[in-house]
């Protein structure tokens, strides 16, 4: 037999195994609304993925004792919180599996499941590591998604990031359990409509998810300071890897800005195309990824189009940022979060989010230089900037990542004394 057609049909077999055997598939937390509608697509194929539920520090150290303490801060405690989610007795070990995602960059996002595999080999033999990544990685145990799943996919990234946005807009300013009571009768709903006709009709969910925020909107005459946290996506997005660094900014009396994870899709798409432009590779897809492209930046500026007048900010568009960007960094740099980051310092420095937060794994040598050694270009161009950059680490504590982000908030406060006077 042909030796892809033999690795498509071995392919075929293992995840029907998975199905037909129920299989238990361990997942991270990263982007939790986003990730919550992923769960509900996916599993309607007959999987059983589940996202591994808030920890505390006893993962982290259970990541220290198990990976070399020179990987990266994803990669730790990532791992430690498989391990600690393996020991807790709730699955058959025969049953389960875990489940990692890969970009198809030149950094950890890609090469781990390796290292993933290595952890758990000596405890849980049995528990294969899987892959769910769109760059052709890990054939043979990469999840096999659909036309339909990827088309409902885009939906829910456009649907998670709106909810996200208008969250992080209303709790600083409203009772945080009607913000909540708001984000679960629009998650409700978009779940009920999953596998429906009505999960695409994005106007009228759109409206559905505003109507339900209504009343919520920020207090624009008496706006808090607003803070915009960019770099590396999982310590960015995910509460367990930045020790819930919203809620903190939140408690301080801020209003916490996040880019969207459609803004970072849209990076990872437009990073193919412009490798065909400048280095001619990928002239067999880059016909594909021009078609995604188009279609992921309509989808975000008809979100924005559907914002307008409900009295919440939409996201910059994905353009405005690309070209905020040019001003201090070439679009060639792609390694790691590459140009997005210090291109959306920019956009929120040069606009009215002139406080930034850029967090990122220690020892990231990609996002160290994209991030921390992006922060005098940046503020060269706008000098008023507040700008700090924030690392993780297993073994650091969140008393010490607090302390430095007090340093942050006195000069915001400053800040805000200067004008009153």
């Amino acid at each position: 037999m042909n030796p892809k057609k033999a690795e498509k049909k071995e392919r075929k077999a293992l995840w029907k195994k998975f199905r037909k055997e129920h299989y238990t598939i361990i997942a991270p937390d990263m982007l939790p609304i986003t990730f919550e509608l992923f769960i509900n697509i996916v599993n309607r194929s007959g999987l059983n993925i589940v996202v591994i539920p808030p920890m505390g520090r006893e993962a982290k150290d259970e990541g220290l004792r198990t990976v070399q303490n020179d990987a990266c801060y994803p990669a730790i405690i990532t791992t430690g919180q498989f391990i600690t989610e393996l020991k807790t007795g709730k699955y058959d070990l025969n049953k389960t599996a875990v489940i990692m995602s890969q970009t198809g960059g030149g950094c950890r996002a890609s090469n781990y499941i390796s290292l993933i595999r290595k952890a758990l080999e000596k405890e849980f033999p049995t528990v294969p590591v899987l892959s769910i990544n769109f760059s052709g990685l890990e054939k043979l145990f990469s999840i096999p998604l659909t036309l339909t799943e990827l088309r409902m996919m885009l939906h829910a990234i456009m649907y998670g990031d709106m909810l996200m946005n208008l969250k992080d807009q209303a709790e600083p300013y409203h009772d945080k359990e009607k913000v909540q009571k708001a984000l679960r009768d629009s998650m409700d709903t978009l779940i009920s409509e999953i596998g429906h006709h009505s999960f695409y009709q994005t106007s009228k969910n759109y409206k559905m998810i505003l109507n339900n925020f209504k009343g919520l909107e920020p207090d624009r005459e008496n706006r808090k300071p607003r803070v915009g946290i960019v770099g590396e996506i999982y310590v960015k997005y995910s509460p367990y890897a930045n020790n819930h660094l919203a809620d903190f900014l939140v408690s301080q009396d801020c209003e916490v800005v996040y880019p969207s994870f459609g803004e970072f899709c849209l990076y990872c798409v437009y990073n193919n195309i412009n490798d065909y432009r400048k280095y001619g590779q990928g002239k067999a897809t880059v016909a594909a990824f021009r078609l995604a492209y188009k279609a992921f930046l309509r989808a975000t500026r008809k979100q924005a189009k559907a914002m307008a007048g409900s009295g919440f900010d939409p996201y910059e568009d994905f353009e405005y940022v690309l070209e905020q960007g040019k001003k201090v960094i070439s679009d060639g740099v792609k390694m790691g979060e590459g140009w997005l980051i210090p291109a959306e310092m920019v956009a929120y420095v040069t606009g009215d989010v002139k406080n930034v937060v850029v967090v990122q794994p220690f020892g990231c040598l990609p996002n160290h230089i994209v991030g921390k050694g992006m922060i005098r270009p940046v503020k060269n161009l706008a000098p008023d900037a507040n700008i700090i950059p924030l690392d993780f680490d297993a073994s650091s504590t969140q008393v010490n990542q607090e302390n430095r982000l007090k340093l942050m908030l006195a000069n915001i406060k400053r800040g805000l004394f200067e004008q009153e006077e």
